[in-house]
């Protein structure tokens, strides 16, 4: 069974982003291992859909991202066959179940919806391996949230924000502008929340670590929502959001968070 996500007395979560990438190509399973052999309690894997339909782990259709470098064009022309021919470690959504099923023990695994219409598979494939309770579905679509409300009510979700789909919070030369750009966010997030939670049913809210602030998270918590911060890199910033009461980090580097490493 997964841990309640709700922080209460205990530490925040320490969830592998992506695995833990500083280590291991991303959104592998070799990726997700370390991040649980590294004191990581679940792990964060992004999930996008081929032509085909089949789910894979991957940010986008970008081929260089997906095939980490591999080759450069679009992915969703390619057949799975291709893409593992170019990328052997590229993972299924099966086989990250499988992995999941054998590897988590009490930590979350989080799948953070990159494609839309793909809903019933992805459903499906979660009942089959039999991890509705010890999943999280994440994503900035509100409206994919109440479809898989309607579809799963038994496996619970969470609204993310803000979108990041060019990782631009990743550039340092963007960096001054952040914080300006995250105060209009902060304040658009503190009106609309609420609608959003009322909307999609969600048990947390996935929001990087520049929008959390005390006030919101006490708000979540009088919802009974978790608050989990993206992607806490820094030592400082991971200090802030624990302070802020939040339930769980995702980072790109679990050892500095976790209790115990090997």
């Amino acid at each position: 069974m997964i841990e309640p996500l709700l922080r209460g007395e205990r530490p925040p979560l320490v969830i592998g982003h992506r695995g833990l990438p500083v280590l291991a190509p991303d959104n592998t399973l070799r990726s997700f291992e370390l991040a649980l052999a590294y004191g990581a309690a679940g792990f964060e894997v992004d999930v996008v859909a081929l032509a085909d339909g089949t789910l894979v782990a991957g940010h986008s259709l970008d081929l260089a991202e997906l095939c980490h470098d591999a080759a450069r064009g679009d992915a969703g022309v390619r057949t799975l066959g291709e893409l593992q021919r170019l990328d052997p470690e590229l993972a299924t959504l099966e086989q990250v179940l499988e992995f999941a099923g054998e590897r988590l023990t009490s930590g979350p695994l989080l799948i953070d919806l990159k494609s839309r219409g793909h809903e019933h598979a992805l459903v499906e494939a979660v009942r089959r391996h039999e991890l509705q309770d010890r999943m999280l579905l994440c994503s900035l679509e509100r409206s994919q949230l109440v479809c898989l409300r309607a579809l799963a009510p038994e496996i619970a979700r969470s609204v993310s924000y803000p979108a990041d789909r060019r990782r631009l919070s990743e550039r340092r030369v963007l960096a001054p502008l952040i914080p300006l750009a995250l105060w209009d966010m902060r304040l658009l997030l503190r009106h609309r929340i609420g609608t959003w939670l009322e909307q999609t049913g969600a048990a947390a809210v996935t929001l990087h670590h520049g929008v959390i602030g005390v006030d919101l998270v006490q708000g979540c918590h009088e919802r009974g929502v978790a608050v989990i911060a993206w992607t806490v890199d820094d030592a400082d910033v991971g200090r802030r959001v624990i302070e802020a009461g939040i339930d769980a980090i995702i980072t790109n580097d679990p050892r500095p968070f976790s209790a115990t490493n090997p």
